[in-house]
């Protein structure tokens, strides 16, 4: 009898596609002891792209949680992730020693294997970074990162899998992953097939998601044919866009005759913990879906669909998500038919965003998608439109892309200290280059400051009418100030006074002149400065939305006045950007 191993992505993409990364430390540090004892083969835990949530929303330091779970984990292996292009955006310059950094420093903090997800475009990096990986003693699993088109054959996945075999001396084991759920039963037993014939012996994993409502089906078809370890999540976070439920596959895989070494016991108690965690914040549990049949087409990963559907929400055009979706379909065709997978599919919608919101296709081009159109991101599995190509390449901004190369990407560890701060740590570092701007940081609670008493206090009532919160405005910063009284009996009280660790930029009222965000993101750069003349239509702006470099142009012409926002600044939709008259 073959026995069934389990890879357990609970906190990791099944948190992503159903809670948004929103999974506190805390939430998951009660229960880790227990997941120790289930038997998962390896369980996995967010990588760079969750880090930016783990320390803007959550604020949290995401190194302190992997050492906090290799403390309470220590028989089952933590599962990381890196991405041989990129800490986490997709603009392609990162320096390589920051991310031979990422490595080392993910390792000494607790990870023992980990996932690669950069589709193999590129195996002389992807080997340089993979003996990296394995110096450090770590396990390497490089993804298989599965698509649905006409160009996406059994031939070309034949190829894929011989390429990543080729690498074994650095590679343990290969993942067949479905990030979007479009695989069939029927495709899963070709694909199965095609790459057992050609990884040299390689154990395979299989990863997919229930969109479209077919994974738990596709996952009995892939342990017939001879995979014998699968991506699952606990009952109360699989299914929707998340995974199948470990327990859903385990009862049927027995069924079939496999065995597996799970404690259903601990993975009992696992399951309730999740599930009163996210009845007591609110946050969804994961149902089965309805077949849909434009999942097919428009083939949007679930944590895309999750962005997306926010950020569309931001701007008060969700009533467009169709039309948004059908616009993906046509861009994935002209650009080639890309794996609708990170940072793929990151490209294709934000392009169809793009082509969608300013009212013409193709009117302009984010800087990923002219640099995956020059080839930078690999050759497409498919030709991209030559209409759409000839169109990039007579912008004045594709020009600026001939003959790039990433800026400072052979610049060492210590010159980017020295630029970015002297004193700070490696993975202080590495998180001051991950996420732009200033990072918040969960601040220690210090005793409050109190002048002594008179007298001993009276247990007398604070009078309803004391104030409790104020926002103080110092030069343009907010601060949210909490004042806690302590009545001392006599009509006096002593204060405790406590700001918020993080203040926030006072937003300018919009004006005439006004240039907008139009879009929640990260302001990236300012193209131009107080004083110059610019015309409608100019670049004056880059922000990140949605994970990709958007050019915002001026609506009309003017003087820029006034720069309203600062470089690393989180912004909303309706924020004023400068002022321009």
């Amino acid at each position: 009898m073959k026995k069934i191993e389990f890879i357990d992505q609970t906190i990791r993409d099944a948190q992503q596609s159903l809670w948004g990364y929103l999974m506190r430390t805390d939430h998951m540090t009660p229960i880790a002891e227990v997941m120790d004892r289930v038997g998962y083969r390896a369980i996995a835990t967010v990588g760079s792209q969750a880090f930016t949530v783990q320390v803007r929303t959550l604020q949290e330091d995401p190194w302190e949680r992997i050492r906090v779970l290799s403390q309470l984990v220590t028989k089952t292996p933590i599962r990381g992730s890196y991405v041989i292009f990129a800490l986490s955006s997709f603009d392609l310059s990162t320096p390589r020693d920051i991310i031979t950094l990422w490595i080392k420093r993910s390792v000494a903090n607790g990870i023992k294997s980990f996932w690669i997800c950069d589709y193999q475009t590129d195996m002389e990096k992807f080997i340089y970074f993979a003996r990296i990986a394995k110096a450090e003693g770590a396990e390497v699993v490089p993804s298989l990162m599965y698509t649905s088109s006409p160009v996406h054959t059994n031939e070309l996945w034949a190829k894929k899998t011989r390429m990543i075999a080729s690498a074994k001396d650095c590679v343990d084991r290969i993942m067949i992953e479905d990030a979007s759920g479009v695989i069939t039963p029927e495709a899963t037993r070709e694909l199965a097939a095609t790459v057992l014939a050609n990884c040299d012996g390689l154990p395979v994993e299989f990863h997919s998601h229930c969109n479209p409502g077919l994974a738990p089906l596709c996952y009995l078809e892939a342990i017939k044919a001879g995979i014998t370890t699968v991506h699952t999540a606990v009952a109360p976070l699989a299914n929707g866009t998340s995974l199948p439920a470990t327990e859903t596959i385990l009862r049927n895989a027995k069924k079939l005759g496999f065995t597996s070494d799970i404690d259903e016991d601990a993975l009992a108690k696992v399951s309730a913990h999740f599930r009163k965690v996210a009845e007591e914040e609110g946050l969804p549990i994961g149902v089965p879906t309805e077949y849909d049949v434009f999942h097919f087409e428009h083939q949007v990963p679930g944590g895309m669909m999750t962005n997306l559907t926010r950020q569309l929400s931001e701007v008060g055009m969700l009533n467009r998500l169709d039309e948004i979706l059908e616009e993906v379909v046509l861009v994935r065709k002209d650009f080639g038919y890309p794996v609708m997978a990170t940072p793929y599919s990151q490209i294709v919608g934000a392009q169809a965003v793009e082509n969608v919101i300013s009212g013409e296709r193709y009117k302009q081009f984010t800087d990923e998608a002219i640099k995956y159109i020059l080839g930078y991101y690999g050759e497409p599995a498919g030709p991209v439109d030559q209409n759409v190509k000839d169109k990039a390449m007579s912008l004045p901004r594709t020009k600026e892309f001939v003959n790039w190369q990433p800026e400072n990407y052979l610049k060492s560890v210590e010159e980017l200290r020295k630029e970015i701060g002297p004193d700070l740590s490696d993975d202080e570092l590495l998180l001051k280059l991950l996420i732009p701007g200033q990072p918040l940081k969960r601040t220690e609670q210090k005793k409050p400051a109190r002048r002594p008493a008179g007298k001993p206090i009276a247990p007398v009532s604070v009078p309803a009418q004391f104030p409790s919160e104020f926002s103080v405005d110092v030069d343009g910063e907010v601060f949210n100030v909490k004042i806690s009284p302590v009545w001392n009996g006599t009509g006096e009280a002593e204060t405790t006074i406590q700001a918020e660790s993080s203040p926030t930029k006072a937003k300018k009222a919009a004006r005439e002149g006004s240039v907008l965000a139009g879009m929640a993101g990260l302001v990236l750069s300012f193209e131009v400065k107080v004083g110059d003349t610019v015309n409608a239509g100019d670049l004056v702006v880059m922000i990140e939305a949605m994970k990709m470099r958007r050019h915002l142009n001026c609506p009309h012409g003017g003087v820029v006045k006034e720069i309203c926002a600062q470089i690393g600044e989180i912004v909303e939709p309706q924020d004023v950007l400068m002022v321009v008259a």
